[in-house]
This record gives C-alpha cells, structure tokens and sequence, in this order.
C-alpha cells in the first residue's frame, strides 16, 4: 500500500469567512467543545461545553463583598445597601459569563423538532469539515458540519483532530452520508474512515525509534524556572536559618507551609522540564505523553495501514498537527506551526522505512509551547 505525500500547506478556502466568524466571537473565550455522547441509526446526542474563564475567580471576593455590609453591627443604610446590591449583581454577572456552561443537543431521525432537537431524514444527510480560527486563539478549532436540504449544524467541535476524528467515524457508522473537507487535506485522504479490524495488531513491545519528540515548554522557559527555583530555595533556607537563630520555638505550621510551597516550586520546574510528547516508529506508529517521567501510551496504529501525513492547520494560528491518517484510526500530534510540515515528512520517510524493514533514523527533537 503506498502512501500519500506530506501536505505542506493547506488551501483554506473559508479561511476568510471563519475569521469573520471568529471577530464576532468575544476574544477571551474560546470556541465551545462539541463533543459526542451517543449514536445510533435513531438519534445522535451531544455535549456542547464552554470552558470556565480566568474572571470567574473574582466572584468569591466580590461576593463577600456584597455580603459584609448585612454582617456589620451598624444599622444598614441606602449607601451600603446599594453597595451590596452592586456587588452581588456583579458577581452574578461573572458567573453567568465567564463559568462554565453546557448543554445537550440532540439529532433525531424522527419525532418533533424543538430547542435542544432537530429532527432530519438520515437519507439526506450530508457532512462538511471546516476549521476555524479565533483571533486570540493560538490554535486552530476543527468542526464537523451536518448539513440538510433546509439547515447546517455543527454536531462536532473541538481543539483535537484526532478526538474529532474518531467520534466523527463512529457518527458517520450510523447516519453515513458524503464528505466534503475543507481542511485542506488532498482528495485521497481520508481520516475518519477507520477499519478497526482490518488486521492483526501486535500488543506486544518492540524497539522503536523516537522520531518526533515535541516539549511542552521551550529551553529559555525551562532554564529561567530552574533558576527561580534555585533562587527561591536559597531564600527560604536563608530566612528559616537566620530568623530561627534568635527564637526559642518555630511553630510547625510555619515548617509545614514552608515545605509544600518549596515542594510546589519544585514541581512546576519539574513538570516544565520533564513533559513532553513523542512520535515512536517500529511495526507500529505510537504517540506517548511523558509527564514527571511517567510514559503514557496515547494510541497507536500498524505501519502498513498508514495512508498519509500530513501537516494540519490555520495559517494564522500558532499550533497546528502533524496527522497520521491510518485505517486503524487517526493520530496528531500537536507542533509548533513553522515546524509542522518538516516534521510530518520525518514522520513519513521513518514511517517508510519501517514498512522496508529498515530501521528510522533520528530526526532530533522540536521544542515548542503548547
């Protein structure tokens, strides 16, 4: 089975269009999650969610704002009484925007259509893939589209291709209809057709050649933690040592805070330095996580039911993917956007040669910020 070339740069013929949808979005929040609960030939069910935003933290201090004003022992006036009505109504209205929020949708085969149900004939479905790019977004959000002869839903969203991408196959088991991409991928590819059983899968370990390893944080980032952990430290050792000297007793708590606030600088660099994500090809193409030294395997799928590589994303956004389209199903890998493509073509010719029987050579490593 031969292998489609590396997608350099894609198309994006709604770039245009996405972006003016995304100047309508408020910048701070991102695009809401759409993701699958259920399918079947009757009824797709899904979870739009919107993630919390960094001004809901201020409702607590701005509720007890609000509060203390009936907890003082003067007699309550106009002035104090408007004060807590402000600030109660402010922090209800930081809540309302910036907290989370979800909600259900369903698509139903038949039955009536309502706010949360839309009613189409499965025969006449058709789907569109489409991206989208928020201005304040670093990353580029992939979208699943149904489309009727009278409407357009989005039915799948999200950040992650690959999670998209296996929900959208099990969607597709059930109401199957034509796909039209938009993602800029060439004609041939096809990353959300997966045969789960098209062959046997060894599970058991091999030695396999790391060919993309992506860093969560970049080298100055690193070394500039690591040095205010070290700078930290020595202040803490030098304030315990010097401010003990002329005590008779240290009350344990102030050791006890002490520790768990060197303990938590300690894990921050820790955690800057040792994460990271990798791409490792032998029989088997394995995306692994590493955190505190700890490996995770990802998801991994047969050399031989590799179909292509291809480099996925906005041309305005600063992360894209590097997408393994696979009959066993897609994996991406998430890559600095000036890196992408050079990556993906060290993917494939390792992908090629492991098909050869020879071993992949090392390509080094990336380091980007995700």
């Amino acid at each position: 089975m031969s292998m489609s070339s590396v997608t350099d740069a894609p198309s994006w013929q709604d770039e245009r269009s996405a972006a003016r949808r995304g100047e309508q979005r408020l910048s701070l929040r991102a695009p809401a999650r759409i993701e699958l609960l259920g399918a079947d030939a009757g009824q797709l069910s899904v979870l739009v969610r919107r993630d919390i935003l960094a001004p809901v933290f201020l409702c607590p201090p701005v509720l007890v704002l609000g509060i203390l004003p009936w907890l003082a022992p003067l007699p309550i006036d106009a002035t104090r009484a408007a004060t807590s009505a402000l600030c109660l109504r402010a922090a209800a209205g930081l809540a309302a925007w910036a907290g989370p929020k979800r909600r259900r949708l369903q698509v139903v085969a038949r039955g009536a259509a309502g706010a949360a149900v839309r009613a189409v004939q499965p025969a006449k479905v058709r789907w569109r893939l489409e991206t989208e790019h928020a201005p304040s977004a670093a990353r580029t959000t992939y979208r699943v589209t149904l489309e009727t002869e009278d409407d357009a839903l989005t039915v799948l969203q999200g950040p992650d291709p690959e999670r998209l991408l296996w929900q959208f196959s099990e969607v597709l088991r059930h109401w199957p209809g034509p796909v039209a991409c938009n993602w800029g991928l060439p004609d041939a590819a096809r990353p959300w057709s997966i045969e789960p059983h098209s062959g046997p899968r060894s599970m058991r370990d091999e030695a396999a050649q790391s060919v993309a390893v992506v860093r969560l944080s970049h080298r100055p980032l690193i070394w500039c933690s690591g040095v205010m952990t070290a700078l930290v430290l020595t202040d803490l050792a030098f304030l315990l040592t010097s401010g003990s000297a002329g005590l008779v007793s240290i009350h344990p708590l102030s050791l006890v805070l002490t520790l768990v606030f060197a303990s938590c600088v300690l894990a921050l660099t820790f955690a800057l330095a040792s994460g990271f994500s990798q791409l490792r090809v032998s029989r088997r193409v394995c995306r692994e996580t590493s955190l505190f030294g700890l490996r995770r395997r990802r998801g991994d799928v047969r050399v031989e039911s590799v179909r292509g590589v291809h480099a996925l994303g906005s041309t305005a956004a600063e992360r894209w993917h590097v997408l393994i389209d696979s009959a066993d199903g897609p994996l991406a890998l998430e890559v600095g956007r000036a890196e992408a493509s050079a990556l993906a073509r060290d993917v494939e010719r390792a992908i090629l040669a492991a098909r050869s029987g020879h071993a992949p050579r090392p390509s080094g490593s990336v380091e980007a910020v995700r």
